[in-house]
């Protein structure tokens, strides 16, 4: 199960139930909750520490990679084997929805173009970047090691959990079979109009190559 990232309290208020009956219910919503949220956004939101994937850049100087905090003093990225620097050779990109977050990774475009563009980097011999193979897209190029998920989420992430949580939870006491359960089978639209609008706007789609 994934990391409920709302908590028992807070699913029982916003329902407005009183009583543990129906606790052991409710957490096992909580945590499938989180699994809908992220299987149809693309998002990672509960967060891990020392998380290593691997994307294929296709030799693209931007993509799209798994949720991660801004700042992360732990994070370690290398390209084609080399360690880069953050903001001096790789740059990771705010997302517009939480400046707190980033899933976008700016690399530093090589104009292959130009004659003798490789010059312009002091460790270009290192890098092999006179090699007419050097960025043409060698796959899971790009290691990125560290936190990732949303440490803080957002309060319309809060809500479409919530919204979608008792949405679930009045379901599956109305007798509909494993849905509590089997919650990332959900058809996205079968979820309530505040959790779909959360996912039009939140949704991303990855270049992810492994974990």
């Amino acid at each position: 199960m994934s990391q409920p990232l709302v908590t028992l309290t807070e699913i029982k208020e916003y329902i407005g139930l009183v009583g543990t009956a129906d606790d052991s219910l409710l957490a096992s919503i909580a945590s499938n909750a989180t699994a809908v949220a992220e299987r149809h956004s693309g998002r990672v939101l509960a967060v891990t520490s020392n998380v290593t994937r691997y994307y294929s850049t296709d030799g693209q100087a931007r993509l799209v990679v798994h949720d991660r905090p801004f700042s992360d003093s732990s994070r370690v990225v290398t390209l084609s084997g080399v360690t880069m620097t953050e903001d001096t050779d790789v740059w990771f990109i705010p997302d517009r929805r939480n400046g707190d977050i980033t899933a976008d990774i700016q690399l530093n475009y090589f104009d292959t173009a130009t004659p003798g563009w490789y010059l312009r980097e002091f460790d270009w011999f290192d890098r092999n970047l006179d090699s007419p193979r050097a960025h043409q897209g060698t796959p899971n190029d790009l290691r990125i090691t560290g936190v990732e998920g949303h440490p803080q989420i957002t309060g319309d992430t809060r809500l479409a959990l919530l919204e979608l949580c008792s949405w679930l939870y009045f379901r599956s006491k109305s007798g509909a079979s494993g849905l509590a359960v089997v919650a990332t089978d959900i058809d996205l639209s079968d979820t309530p109009t505040v959790f779909r609008q959360w996912v039009e706007h939140w949704r991303v789609r990855t270049a992810v190559s492994l974990i």
